[in-house]
């Protein structure tokens, strides 16, 4: 294992964020697809709006949760490199057997391991980041990461629509042994392709040096949250409001736009995923920017300042995109909510690494994630899908749905990130590395 305590030029640091950020990417190409074939796995398999939620949300969220803390303390003291490979080996092998999937039950299953995979990524890559990265320019390098996931969001439904729109021209895809399977399962296939390539690519990162010598303990860790409560539990609740309102308008745009204008799924996708790339990497860059630059202004409370005042823009964009019927109108607003919730997401995942020693990021990266997986990804997309089915009990009800969650989730966000404001200044002055 060839380790090395800093790296031998800014250009290298920045490689390594960018191949993090590709992997990220592929993660959420893997992540998203469901989202685009919500359609026709509810005609093929005769599945609820609550079956869908889980489906895309909790199937994949529940070993991500689970997971998350173990892998996190995993990166805290063995080979982070290695981890991530491991990682995307597991996820794009899970997202093949989607494609193999014939029901319900095996499909959600298959989504559980993918979530498994994935659970590996981002506290290994925090840990690379920060290792390779000035403190200075954390945010920003950041928003670099995430911005690979919103690139992903939209590659699978641009990508991902062109594509299952050929394989509806070719009546799926025939493979050996498993015959010919549908447009939607062949896709599914084709998309673990990019992750297998990648985890070869992924070692030309060299394993850099801890900057502690100290054997981290998950005790530890928590001890040290504990002692911070406040700090990281507004923080948390604030951050974990932006993702569900990400992963919520994020899981059910595509089948808006084909249940309120008609549009088909590879339209939806189309349409859906270029506002995506747009929006998406403009608003995480500048709110990386945005986090960094009001930190060196000596603001202690900048991620949860960006937080607030991104969540605050983004509700009057919600509630045009839910209430409007002018197509154009409606996709300015869902532009304009993306880029705002985009904006504010660097700053969650950038704010935990502030608030944390060097030596303890794994693991309360991964406590994060745990948290975030499962209130925003697990529950979000989910929490549409119940208020449409057993709240208004009508799927043309899907844009109340998304109204009434956001209204809520935005408040409690808000409300979290303006209460630790102090909290989580003072935390944030007591740790340099």
């Amino acid at each position: 294992m060839v380790k090395t305590s800093l790296p031998a030029t800014r250009f290298y640091g920045w490689y390594v964020v960018g191949l993090l950020a590709l992997a990220h990417l592929v993660s959420f190409i893997d992540r998203f697809l469901m989202s685009l074939v919500l359609v026709p796995l509810k005609q093929d398999f005769n599945l609820t709006d609550t079956e869908l939620g889980l489906l895309h949300g909790t199937g994949f969220a529940i070993l991500y949760a689970v997971a998350a803390i173990p892998l996190g303390h995993l990166a805290d003291i063995s080979h982070r490199r290695n981890l991530i490979v491991g990682g995307l080996l597991v996820w794009s092998a899970a997202t093949a057997a989607c494609g193999l999937s014939g029901d319900f039950p095996t499909l959600f299953a298959a989504r559980i391991g993918v979530g498994l995979g994935e659970a590996a990524l981002v506290p290994a890559a925090m840990l690379l980041i920060t290792a390779y990265i000035h403190r200075d320019h954390l945010a920003r390098a950041v928003s670099v990461f995430t911005s690979g996931a919103v690139l992903g969001h939209g590659v699978a439904l641009i990508g991902g629509g062109a594509v299952l729109a050929w394989l509806v021209s070719q009546n799926g895809l025939t493979l050996p042994y498993f015959g010919v399977l549908r447009p939607w399962q062949g896709l599914f296939v084709l998309a673990a392709i990019p992750g297998l390539v990648l985890a070869v690519v992924m070692f030309t990162i060299r394993e850099p040096m801890r900057a502690s010598r100290t054997k981290p303990r998950i005790g530890a860790a928590l001890d040290y949250a504990g002692g911070h409560r406040m700090a990281y539990g507004t923080h948390f609740l604030a951050a974990a409001c932006v993702i569900a309102l990400v992963q919520s308008f994020a899981a059910w745009a595509p089948t808006f736009y084909v249940r309120f204008f008609d549009m088909t799924v590879a339209q939806s996708g189309w349409t859906v995923g270029l506002l995506v790339l747009i929006t998406g990497v403009s608003g995480n860059l500048s709110g990386g920017f945005l986090t960094d630059r009001l930190h060196k202004m000596g603001l202690g409370a900048a991620p949860g300042v960006v937080i607030m005042g991104m969540v605050l823009l983004a509700v009057p964009c919600a509630i045009l995109f839910c209430t409007t019927r002018v197509l154009s109108l409606s996709l300015v607003a869902y532009g304009a909510l993306n880029f705002c919730l985009s904006a504010a997401s660097p700053a969650g995942l950038a704010g935990v690494q502030m608030l944390t020693p060097s030596h303890l990021r794994g693991v309360i990266s991964a406590a994060f994630l745990c948290i975030i997986t499962f209130f925003a990804v697990g529950l979000g997309p989910l929490m549409i899908g119940v208020v449409t089915d057993r709240v208004f009990g009508d799927e043309q009800a899907l844009y109340l749905s998304l109204l009434s969650v956001s209204i809520v989730l935005s408040i409690i966000g808000v409300g979290a990130a303006g209460l630790g404001r102090r909290s989580t200044s003072r935390a944030y002055a007591l740790v340099t590395d």
